[in-house]
């Protein structure tokens, strides 16, 4: 601590060199002034921690130096008066002008010092103190909470009170038992820690519930703290923010934030608690696990804000089974106490948790399904879909959560695979299916790596040259040590797990690279390469395609694209931009499958295709098949109309050549010409010559048998 600074101001100079005399001598720095105004410009040049004045001074008394000093620095600053008058009126005088304290003449020396440092002290231990009560004023005011100090009788005696509340409900005041200020059930809370506090000397904090004048919901804290055996100090925080941050995230690791469903966590600890009270009560339980049949596609095609939308109506149509107003009893079906989750994607779960028997759920599954059977409305368009349900129960098809969930999923599977649109119990056999679903998976990422896919070409034979133009290629999978695996076995699944992008860009890859070769060799063939819906709707299709044609310098006009009326269903700003960003390129765009899928003769008109593929299914049963051949005349009109080419697929007899040759298609392709064959082979049938199709000329080689024998039956 630094040496105390004394200003000691007297007329008298030898009371003033005494004065400094004693105070020096108890280590103290005295400075002398000899009347007020010596003084108040002593004080101006330099500050001091204490003052000593005479009162009866020329010019400026100590009395009207005392008040300029306590006016210029304030009333923290020791002043002590010196005099000899002791009337009761000059004390007085002296301490109205601002005197911390008062000293008689004659002046007691050897008491002189102490004296001084006992007004320094007092004033060090005023100032100390006055900064300890304004930083717990700060505290206070900083503080958010509502201080509440309660006696004996659980009355409020001090009070601070926390800034004004958007919800006030309950407002604390002095005087006022808890009893009056809170509502009986908080009442009941507070009471109950205040009586535990003052028994056990031990801080505690409980929490309670208010009502608030807005209707939102909120909610205390109180922290106690005892002071002694009966008063208690009570800490009250507003903690409904937090509270309802707690919500939130308690919804955000339980619930989906799309469907407002339990989500597969939440599921799963509310199947693990039934299934205990279950094991306790002796009771089943049955597991669903629903699957949207054909969903991927539709969310591929029409875009995932459309798929979004159709999950959110189908979780409300689940949500509304169980409502009370629905017509059906609950309690008597078991849907009153069902519990609903979404585990992901377009699949989700039902919990029934008390069934008598098991075909107790077939009945509620039924009425799930026929519930979603009834058409969406997605973007103002009817939009129906299917779904299949496999059904686990307990204990029959397993003990524990995750087994109960597998086993109903493996049961759906089965479902989709009897047709879709379905409800399937689970069985063991059908775990084997299952492994062999994976295994296949599994299969097929191996091949990827490996290069284990091989394309086969099928040729195109133009109608009126009966020359090859066009060749499309078609995928098959060799397995080490086995034969050719058809699509229609791997690419469903392909495209389930998310591989068909990877398959689809190597077959790309490779037609364009086989094209290139045959155009080396002298052959001006075009390659026809099928994209499925998801293909299609990927964001790189345009980066892949260019890779492939600049990988092969193949030139874009000897690509074409075959394309399902799936891919197309959105005819959205998407669907145009890629299909003329691809027309730009200058690569053909083919219509697959006509009439088979979402038709729309609409979009015909709008998008830039260059050719229509009549499907196989509509080419069966020509030339005798009546309605059959009503609609490829019609889809020949059409495109004669539009200035589409047109390619009939699934020609398989020489008469059915001669009569699509009769109504102008421009290119045929089927099992009468070729089946699909490897690459090398391609060489040698360019080179050869069919017979032209169209006109009388050919209905008479076909009717004199002369047409080309079949290459012999389609593989499965």
């Amino acid at each position: 601590m630094s040496t105390s600074r004394i200003l000691v101001a007297d007329d008298d100079q030898t009371t003033c060199l005494l004065i400094q005399a004693a105070l020096v001598k108890a280590g103290l720095v005295v400075e002398l002034a000899y009347d007020g105004a010596q003084a108040l410009a002593a004080f101006d040049e330099g500050l001091f921690d204490m003052v000593m004045l005479d009162v009866d001074m020329p010019g400026m008394n100590g009395f009207a130096v005392c008040a300029e000093l306590r006016r210029r620095h304030g009333d923290e600053l020791p002043i002590v008066m010196v005099t000899g008058m002791d009337d009761i009126a000059s004390i007085e005088a002296a301490f109205d002008a601002g005197a911390t304290d008062f000293i008689a003449k004659p002046l007691p020396w050897p008491l002189l010092a102490h004296r001084v440092r006992y007004v320094l002290r007092a004033t060090r231990s005023a100032a100390a103190l006055r900064t300890a009560n304004a930083r717990n004023a700060a505290l206070l005011a900083a503080l958010p909470d509502t201080l509440m100090r309660i006696d004996g009788n659980n009355d409020i005696v001090e009070l601070h009170a926390a800034p004004a509340d958007s919800r006030p409900c309950c407002t604390p005041v002095v005087g006022k038992a808890l009893a009056a200020v809170f509502p009986p059930s908080a009442n009941a809370v507070l009471e109950r820690a205040l009586a535990e506090t003052r028994k056990s000397r031990q801080s505690r904090t409980v929490e309670f519930a208010l009502a608030s004048k807005t209707g939102r919901p909120s909610h205390r804290e109180a922290r106690m703290s005892a002071i002694d055996g009966s008063e208690v100090l009570c800490l009250l925080r507003d903690i409904t923010e937090r509270k309802e941050y707690e919500s939130r995230i308690h919804r955000l690791a339980y619930f989906d934030s799309l469907t407002g469903l339990a989500n597969r966590r939440g599921f799963l600890e509310r199947l693990e608690r039934e299934i205990r009270r279950a094991h306790q009560n002796d009771w089943r339980l049955a597991v669903l696990f629903l699957d949207l049949d054909r969903f991927k596609s539709i969310n591929d095609t029409l875009g995932h804000a459309a798929g979004d939308r159709l999950l959110q109506q189908a979780a409300e149509r689940l949500r509304a089974i169980t409502r009370p107003g629905d017509i059906v009893s609950h309690d008597a079906d078991g849907l009153g106490s069902a519990e609903f989750a979404r585990l992901g994607g377009d699949e989700f779960t039902v919990l029934l948790p008390m069934i008598n028997r098991p075909e107790d759920a077939l009945p509620i599954a039924e009425r799930i399904r026929a519930s979603l059977s009834t058409p969406f409305a997605i973007g103002g368009q009817p939009l129906s879909l299917t779904t299949s349900i496999g059904i686990a129960i307990f204990p029959d098809d397993g003990d524990d959560a995750a087994t109960l969930i597998k086993h109903a999923d493996t049961a759906m599977y089965d479902a989709k695979a009897r047709g879709r649109n379905s409800c399937r119990y689970y069985n063991p056999t059908l775990t084997a299916e299952a492994v062999h679903r994976v295994a296949l998976e599994a299969g097929l990422r191996r091949a990827l790596a490996r290069e284990e896919f091989v394309l086969l070409y099928q040729p195109q034979i133009e109608a009126r040259s009966g020359r090859i133009a066009t060749v499309e290629a078609l995928v098959r999978w060799q397995p080490p040590g086995g034969g050719l695996v058809s699509p229609l076995d791997f690419i469903p699944l392909a495209e389930e797990c998310g591989l068909i992008d990877a398959i689809g860009a190597w077959v790309l890859q490779r037609a364009c690279r086989d094209a290139a070769r045959w155009r080396a060799h002298g052959l001006d063939l075009r390659v026809a390469v099928n994209l499925s819906p998801m293909q299609f709707r990927a964001h790189d299709l345009i980066g892949t395609v260019r890779a492939a044609l600049a990988a092969s310098a193949m030139p874009a006009s000897h690509l074409e694209l075959e394309i399902t009326e799936n891919a197309l269903m959105a005819d959205d700003a998407a669907t145009h931009g890629t299909l003329g960003a691809l027309r730009e390129l200058g690569i053909g765009i083919a219509l697959d499958d006509f009439g088979t899928g979402y038709s729309s003769l609409s979009y015909l008109k709008r998008l830039p295709l260059c050719r229509l593929k009549i499907d196989r299914s509509f080419i069966h049963g020509l030339p005798d098949d009546a309605d059959n051949l009503a609609i490829v005349h019609a889809i020949l009109a059409l495109a004669r109309h539009l200035g589409f080419s047109i390619t009939a697929e699934g020609v398989e007899t020489a008469a059915q050549a001669a009569l699509l040759g009769e109504l102008e298609a421009d290119s045929l392709q089927g099992y009468l010409f070729s089946r699909p064959v490897p690459a090398v082979e391609i060489e040698a049938l360019a080179h050869r010559q069919w017979p032209t199709y169209g006109g009388a000329a050919f209905s008479a080689l076909a009717d004199a048998g002369c047409a080309p024998a079949k290459a012999g039956p389609p593989p499965a």
